[in-house]
């Protein structure tokens, strides 16, 4: 975490590290849109019906309820900070309890839907 959302009461920004192979689960956001920027690596971003190919120092926009994710096609760590924006700003829901309880929340979530793969665990 860079900066967390109960900060600003706004936005965040969190360092994402993917593993060689590895990928995030599809997913999208009703209350927030995002934009990545790749540091390190090279990915493939899928941003609703589109998939590109991006290499460091790339950009990419996330609208709001747009499915997308992303997978590390370099032999080394994937690196890119994701800033989220809620442009009417948090709700409760996702920002009582802090960060922590969000991301905790998010992560058992997304382990009971097999992400990350056996094969792409770090």
């Amino acid at each position: 975490m860079l900066l967390p959302r109960e900060e600003t009461n706004c936005c965040e920004a969190v360092l994402e590290k993917i593993a060689a192979a590895g990928k995030t689960p599809p997913n999208a956001h009703t209350t927030f849109l995002q934009v990545f920027i790749v540091l390190a690596g090279e990915a493939e971003i899928t941003i609703g019906p589109e998939t590109r190919r991006v290499s460091a120092p790339a950009i990419a926009y996330i609208p709001q309820n747009t499915n997308h994710s992303v997978v590390n096609l370099g032999a080394n760590q994937l690196q890119y900070v994701y800033i989220s924006v809620w442009p009417h700003g948090i709700p409760p829901e996702e920002s009582d309890g802090g960060w922590r309880r969000v991301y905790a929340d998010m992560i058992q979530e997304y382990a009971e839907k097999g992400y990350p793969p056996a094969a792409s665990k770090v």
